[in-house]
């Protein structure tokens, strides 16, 4: 049955391939794609490919991309006559990617899931092992590969509870796509029972890649203009917002402002999605007319909400600010992953984490992250925080330490692979 199905979805990506061309030409429209490389998409490349070895890397967006760097870099310690490709499917994360310097590292997009695309792809690239990160299966891609004779490898396999309900509808149908891979190394023990009960083999569970992830190369101006803004004033940052979450920023702001007495007091909000910038601004303008985007230059003393509309540039902000709430959770939607602000020793206030349960099971154990589920929890939390209190500044200090205590994921990593790395 689930063969039956695959074959009938190949049959209708050929059938809608003018479709997907269209709506790859209107994301090039909406400033979603970088126009000069659209025929990467279809399996196409003006890039020659390199002679030798070459394993292929797919790095969906922006956090497993960063995942990877450490990785390929052990990598090509260990075989440094191999030449990796890197795909990923964002263009913000191949903006970032363009600062790869290491000539033995390509670049491409992730080819579109059609059964055309793929085998155009995989004649030319002619990949000899293939790592997959995260939780983004395309099953043709998948299937195709395997045909090909590739050994596969799931890395960092995620299955939130969320993802878990869908596919269950359709287990028949994941357990053919999941069987393609020869080794799936899952984040937690959470994903490995997911992955487990939806009928996935050669399970093992190592650890999130993402406690590895490299500090990067920062934009020295852009945190040089961030010193100077925050400079001695009162700072806090929502970062990863979603839709609801600026405005619920905002009336915090407010009513820490007030009753705290606060009048240089700083809000930091960088939205998930930069594109929904002027629209945010516009919303908190009705109730804080000091709202200002970071790249209008127009930030000033005065400015009480700042509004990230850069891209990738997170981190700095998690160097310099230390007071954080997460945002996809108020109301709960699962979280974002609080490695990156752990490493930074950020006192990290969030919802509850569902896509993280093993990492918030572990931080509250070690005393290591707030959770709150309401107004007034984030409230008194943000303001404790802002205030320097003392058990939140330990918090801080134990985020720091509880991301150093994972150091060895990498590692464990490499030792699992080695074999497949001929």
């Amino acid at each position: 049955m689930a063969s039956f199905l695959l074959l009938i979805y190949k049959f209708l990506s050929i059938i809608f391939t003018p479709v997907v061309i269209i709506i790859v030409l209107l994301r090039v429209l909406q400033g979603k794609e970088i126009s000069s490389r659209i025929k990467e998409r279809f399996g196409f490349s003006s890039i020659k490919r390199p002679n030798g070895k070459l394993i292929w890397i797919n790095a969906s967006s922006i956090g497993e991309y960063l995942a990877t760097i450490s990785l390929i870099k052990k990598i090509r310690k260990i075989k440094p006559k191999t030449k990796i490709l890197l795909t990923t499917n964002t263009k913000t994360s191949a903006l970032l990617a363009k600062k790869i310097t290491d000539k033995n590292i390509i670049h491409q997009f992730t080819p579109q899931d059609n059964i055309l695309v793929i085998k155009k792809f995989l004649n030319y690239w002619k990949p000899s092992l293939v790592l997959w990160m995260e939780s983004e299966l395309w099953p043709i891609i998948l299937d195709e590969t395997k045909k090909n004779g590739l050994k596969m490898i799931l890395l960092n396999g995620r299955m939130s509870d969320k993802s878990f309900n869908n596919w269950s509808y359709f287990k028949f149908f994941f357990k053919k796509i999941i069987s393609n891979f020869d080794l799936i190394l899952t984040m937690s023990k959470f994903d490995r029972n997911n992955f487990k009960k939806l009928g996935a083999k050669n399970l093992d569970f190592i650890g999130n890649l993402k406690f590895s992830n490299e500090i990067q190369n920062h934009n020295k101006l852009l945190e040089k203009k961030i010193k100077k803004i925050i400079f001695n004033r009162p700072v806090w940052l929502a970062a990863s917002t979603h839709i609801g979450e600026e405005m619920f920023a905002a009336n915090l702001h407010s009513k820490l402002k007030r009753n705290l007495n606060l009048k240089n007091l700083l809000t930091i909000i960088v939205p998930r999605n930069v594109k929904r910038s002027s629209g945010i601004k516009k919303k908190i303008k009705s109730i804080i007319v000091n709202t200002k985007k970071l790249k209008e230059n127009l930030v000033n003393k005065n400015t009480e909400i700042i509004i990230d509309d850069s891209i990738g540039q997170l981190e700095i902000w998690y160097k310099n600010v230390k007071t954080v709430f997460l945002g996809k959770s108020y109301p709960p939607k699962g979280g974002q992953n609080p490695i990156e602000p752990a490493k930074n020793g950020c006192v990290i206030i969030s919802g509850k984490m569902s896509n993280f349960k093993e990492i918030e099971e572990e931080m509250l154990a070690r005393k290591s992250l707030i959770i709150s589920n309401n107004f007034s929890g984030f409230y008194n939390k943000i303001k404790d925080s802002i205030l320097e209190k003392k058990y939140t500044k330990k918090i801080g200090i134990n985020a720091k330490k509880f991301v150093k205590s994972k150091d060895f994921v990498l590692d464990k990593t490499i030792n699992k692979i080695r074999k497949y790395l001929v």
